[in-house]
């Protein structure tokens, strides 16, 4: 694996429900025992499916493009802050808890996480 395949960090544009365009923030780091992937919410930007709402697929998608190993990788779902003294609007990180069966991720369970928590082994 070369040093552009161990970070990658864009805007990723995907086919959200009813194949609406949508996108979202990627970033891809690699170590030899895991891939780290976090997905950002663009709220503003995106005109399409969050995603929260289609993680299965996205994480799929993503997976498949950029050869990740399904069964190994963590998937996190970062939402930024949003300009509001309401709570709902924090920062968050959710780990994206599935299985691969070798056809599709299944049996989603969602795992609020810690910034600090989000280091690779």
């Amino acid at each position: 694996m070369n040093e552009q395949q161990k970070y990658i960090d864009e805007i990723y544009h995907f086919k959200g429900k009813w194949e609406m365009p949508s996108l979202c923030g990627l970033m891809i780091r690699r170590s030899i025992n895991q891939t780290l992937v976090i997905l950002t919410e663009l709220y503003e930007e995106n005109p399409g499916s969050s995603v929260t709402g289609i993680i299965e697929e996205l994480a799929a998608e993503v997976a498949g493009k950029y050869d990740i190993d399904r069964k190994t990788a963590v998937f996190i779902v970062h939402n930024p802050k949003r300009s509001s003294r309401y709570e709902f609007f924090a920062e968050t990180f959710y780990r994206a808890a599935m299985n691969w069966d070798g056809e599709k991720f299944v049996d989603l369970a969602w795992e609020k996480l810690e910034e600090n928590n989000l280091e690779m082994s």
